[in-house]
């Protein structure tokens, strides 16, 4: 249907438009995607073209992957397969019509949704640090930097799609993801890449493991499935190591990277969308197939990595292909009754099917509650929140690195909480008493200062339990803190000092933790007079020595003790559940309305 409006023509989607699959893009490496001419699917749903009914399309779905699917069709495939598996309840014209271009206005909707939730300042995008879901950050920065390499813009795609599924979705530990979502992205956006992932845990024992508890059930049932099929295999992996936890890194962790080639890892996704875990453990069982029990006595093996090694001294062997392999992990019925009458019945064990799978798993999660160690997750928390407004402008808390830092700084209790101005030297005045007037009544307030020591600025601050109010004695805890927020982040906690507990006056003067008089304002101080952090009253100096207790550095970098004052403000934390204040003090006297 055509409009026409002041003279342009503008071209609105038709029913058949809707119905016709979108395709691949690489988000990743920004490479265009090859279109291939293939007669085993439409360009439209349905999705599996002459199948007569539902189970007719799957079997065929499942014979045409094994032969590779053409580039330009995997986006729509991968997630109308992901859905057909995650979805056993919808009929096959629903779940395909997940990949079609009008299901993608929905799937783009859902993305921004989860990109507005985790980033309220879209700004924080561009800065945000990629949760590594139990692959540890040293691993996961040598997949973006060497494994692939990775562009800064597909870095940036993988980093928005892993931190939606960490806390939207609220996966903590699934190893196999990044690598898993770096791949989706070379073959489609990232709003889809969420939206397959999403699909692919709604039953997690369909694909991959999504909690400690059960990676470590798959990788003591993948041992045990081991044993089940070669005992020379079994013996000669336990001896190296290749088969405890931490030994099977290269195929539970790392999704074959490092031991298939990038193509035959494509192609096993292909597989892997539409059988799921069932393929995932085919191909874990059968590699270690490639090599025979012959070869396996003239093994010199040192350590799980130098098993693999050899395994991909085969995979990486120029007349390897995935195509060829598939006859192991899929012998032929005629094949396997062949070899069994010659007496050959240890290469022709089958694999598990689901339902084999399913009950071993489950089995095994005894196992890997008493053996799995204690999970520390590495991802630095994300940036703190501010709130956005015209009256209020936020300036030195406006860096992401600033509002990680304090993200990761704050206790606990305090890390869910967004950052709300409520003094500004800018626009208050550079004073104290304006200082006091807007803080006096919260708790809990960061206060960050612009320090500029010849023609070069740092962002420091201190964090105050208590709130800033004219005080004849020093006050506050043990929770204050101070802090080099950029650059050089650097944090100085307060610590209590048993060893010279009768030394009253030490004592006393390590526990100025905060200081409010009409003429200055500091934290920490010493036995010389100075302090931690003070500022004078007109905010124009401050000074920054090494305070008891603190034990901190010249926050403004080596030898700057005094320091010029630029910028001068305050923050209370704001609760990001209930938008309520953190340590909001009541007013004994409100005379309002009197």
């Amino acid at each position: 249907m055509i409009i026409r409006r002041d003279r342009e023509v503008h071209q609105l989607p038709t029913m058949s438009d809707s119905s016709k699959f979108v395709q691949s893009q690489d988000s990743i490496f920004g490479k265009d995607v090859s279109n291939e001419k293939c007669g085993w699917f439409g360009h439209r749903t349905p999705l599996v073209l002459g199948a007569k009914n539902d189970k007719q399309s799957l079997k065929r779905l499942k014979q045409k992957c094994h032969l590779s699917l053409p580039p330009h069709l995997r986006c729509a495939i991968w997630i109308s397969s992901v859905a057909r598996v995650a979805n056993p309840q919808l009929p096959i014209t629903e779940t395909d019509a997940y990949g079609t271009i009008g299901n993608k206005k929905s799937i783009e909707m859902k993305w921004e949704f989860a990109l507005n939730a985790v980033f309220p300042n879209p700004a924080d995008r561009d800065d945000a640090v990629a949760p590594d879901l139990g692959l540890t950050q040293e691993v996961l920065n040598q997949l973006i930097h060497n494994d692939y390499p990775i562009p800064e813009e597909g870095a940036n795609q993988l980093t928005l799609v892993l931190c939606a599924l960490q806390q939207v979705v609220g996966i903590e530990y699934s190893p196999t993801i990044p690598d898993i979502a770096t791949l989706l992205l070379t073959h489609m956006p990232a709003s889809y890449a969420y939206a397959t992932i999403s699909e692919m845990i709604n039953d997690t024992s369909q694909y991959i493991p999504v909690s400690q508890k059960e990676y470590y059930s798959w990788c003591k049932t993948y041992e045990f499935y081991v044993q089940k099929q070669s005992s020379a295999h079994f013996k000669v992996m336990t001896n190296c190591g290749a088969l405890k936890p931490e030994g099977l890194d290269p195929i539970f962790k790392r999704f074959f990277i490092s031991i298939l080639k990038r193509e035959d890892v494509l192609h096993f996704m292909d597989i892997f969308m539409v059988e799921g875990c069932k393929a995932y453990f085919r191909m874990s069982l059968s590699l270690i197939k490639l090599i025979s029990k012959n070869e396996l006595k003239h093994l010199k093996l040192t350590d799980s990595e130098s098993w693999w090694n050899e395994i991909r001294k085969k995979t990486f062997h120029p007349n390897f292909t995935l195509a060829k392999h598939l006859d192991i992990m899929y012998p032929r019925v005629g094949k396997v009754v062949l070899n069994l009458n010659r007496g050959n019945v240890s290469t022709l064990k089958l694999y598990p099917n689901r339902r084999m799978l399913r009950r071993a798993l489950k089995y095994h999660e005894a196992w890997a509650v008493e053996n799995m160690p204690i999970y520390v997750d590495e991802t630095p928390p994300k940036p703190l929140g501010y709130i956005l407004s015209d009256d209020k402008p936020v300036t030195l808390a406006k860096p992401t690195i600033v509002r990680s830092n304090l993200a990761k700084w704050l206790p606990v209790s305090l890390k869910t909480t967004k950052l709300d101005l409520i003094y500004s030297s800018e626009i208050n005045g550079c004073s104290l008493a304006s200082f006091y007037n807007q803080c006096n009544r919260y708790k809990n307030t960061i206060v960050l200062i612009e320090a500029i020591v010849d023609n070069t600025t740092a962002t420091i601050g201190m964090f105050a339990s208590h709130a800033w109010k004219v005080n004849p004695a020093s006050y506050g805890d043990g929770e204050c803190f101070l802090f080099r927020a950029d650059p050089d982040p650097k944090c100085f906690n307060w610590t209590p000092d048993f060893s010279g507990i009768d030394n009253f006056e030490a004592q006393a003067i390590r526990e100025q933790y905060m200081v409010a008089k009409s003429d200055f304002l500091a934290m920490g101080a010493n036995a010389g007079g100075t302090n931690g952090i003070r500022l004078d009253q007109d905010f124009i100096i401050g000074e920054s020595y090494s305070a008891l207790g603190f034990d901190n550095e010249p926050l403004p970098g080596h030898d700057r003790n005094k320091f010029e004052i630029g910028a001068v403000e305050a923050y209370r934390l704001i609760r990001e559940v209930d938008g309520n204040a953190i340590g909001e003090e009541e007013k004994v006297w409100d005379l309002n309305g009197l």
